[in-house]
């Protein structure tokens, strides 16, 4: 059977693509969504075994709404260089985030992240650590920390960061538990770009980060709309209530979505989704001048 382009499975093909160099030199494969006149732009940052463009219909609907969209492949992901599913520490993936955002900047105009998961942990890393790289942020489900693993995983694990850290293994998962639209779920089996590798070293970015963030919630000066999933079986939302206390409250806006599974951009019920993070948009956010469709667009 041939398998399908990528064009045919995403919701809405980029208006351009490209490469930036890491500090290593690895390459780092970007998609832009742009539009006349934008109130800004989204910067996209994915989750663990997908990538950018997987996010095309969120893309559709920040376009509707004013915004110009670009979404950074993850090294080790999608389109980008680097073993896929490992890492070298948390480090590499928030320099390359910090690095691609300045070009991402419009003169004049906000910069917003909008990061899921796995990318929340790095996106918010990075801006905790290095202040003003965006103007606000969304997290979809942030894997600050992860449901608890069965004790045979566990063991494994112990083994393989002593013997093969770095050993890429096929991580089977059941992706109808993360994602409740079965055409997105067909359209995430069906794409090349997407994959369950990882390696133990890769599993341990997910404590470094979180250790990291508890002593830096206090200096957070970015305004942040956290969407957190009623139902999700891959991110523990309420372990990462001590971090949440620490954030100052005047930039924290933190919404609970009930019925929701892990992804919250993918859920059937996504509308509620993106109407909270409409509605945090237009309250920080100001359509820029001469621009009457992205408030068109926010009133429906």
């Amino acid at each position: 059977m041939a398998v399908p382009s990528l064009d045919t499975l995403i919701a809405e093909a980029p208006t351009s693509r490209g490469q930036v160099a890491a500090a290593d030199g690895t390459a780092l494969a970007w998609a832009r969504w742009d539009r006349p006149d934008p109130r800004g732009r989204v910067v996209i940052l994915h989750g663990y075994g997908e990538h950018g463009e997987r996010y095309g219909h969120t893309a559709r609907w920040l376009r509707e709404l004013g915004w110009s969209v670009s979404a950074l492949d993850q090294r080790g992901f999608g389109r980008s260089g680097g073993v896929r599913g490992d890492a070298q520490g948390l480090g590499p993936f928030i320099e390359d985030f910090s690095r691609f955002l300045p070009g991402e900047r419009l003169p004049g105009r906000p910069l917003v992240a909008l990061a899921h998961s796995f990318g929340g942990l790095v996106a918010l890393t990075a801006l905790a650590e290095q202040p003003r790289r965006v103007d606000g942020a969304i997290l979809s489900s942030p894997s600050l920390v992860l449901r608890p693993l069965p004790w045979s995983v566990r063991a494994i694990k112990r083994i393989l960061l002593r013997l093969a850290p770095h050993l890429s293994l096929d991580l089977p998962n059941n992706k109808d538990l993360v994602c409740s639209d079965p055409d997105l779920v067909a359209r995430y089996w069906a794409d090349p770009l997407c994959h369950r590798r990882i390696t133990a070293a890769y599993s341990e970015v997910f404590e470094e980060g979180f250790a990291r963030l508890l002593g830096l919630a206090a200096g957070i000066r970015t305004p942040l709309l956290v969407l957190e999933a009623g139902e999700d079986t891959v991110a523990d939302p309420d372990a990462a209530d001590p971090f949440w206390a620490r954030v100052p409250p005047d930039q924290l806006e933190r919404v609970r979505l009930e019925g929701f599974r892990h992804e919250v951009f993918h859920d059937l019920q996504r509308g509620q989704a993106e109407l909270r993070a409409a509605d945090w948009l237009a309250r920080h956010f100001r359509p820029a001048a001469g621009n009457p469709e992205a408030l068109r667009a926010m009133r429906g």
